[in-house]
């Protein structure tokens, strides 16, 4: 039985793998470098995911650093006018993470999105910086 158990420790996805698998089912673009994941639907001029808010191309996009037992929302950009694209992110990140995680929302500026999400999901540790 300790054959298999330490098999299957040895198996696991890491949270890094858990959540590049799952962005890219929503975006076309997925690079990791490191612990940080950049995810879009457009790629800039040197071929990485475009991730920035002030894009003239409308984007779909978001940028996340993971830590030890953190995930870090860096930035989630839509421009595109499509509804749901965060809340389809936060499904991803809380499909990779355990329950014991912190997820960090960094500088909310979002009119009052992330309360909504915390109190939707209350057994989740939020921090907003």
């Amino acid at each position: 039985m300790n054959i298999i158990t330490e098999f299957n420790k040895f198996n696991q996805k890491s949270v890094v793998d858990k959540l590049s698998e799952g962005l890219s089912k929503i975006f076309d673009h997925v690079k990791v470098s490191g612990k940080t994941i950049l995810a879009s639907s457009l790629l800039d001029k040197s071929g990485k995911p475009l991730v920035r808010i002030d894009s003239k191309e409308p984007i779909k996009a978001v940028m996340l650093k993971v830590g030890k037992d953190t995930v870090e929302i860096k930035s989630i950009v839509n421009s595109t006018g499509g509804k749901g694209l965060a809340t389809k992110i936060i499904k991803v990140i809380l499909n990779s993470i355990d329950k014991e995680s912190t997820i960090i929302i960094d500088k909310d500026v979002s009119g009052g999105f992330w309360d909504r999400i915390i109190k939707t999901y209350p057994k989740y540790n939020w921090v907003k910086s």
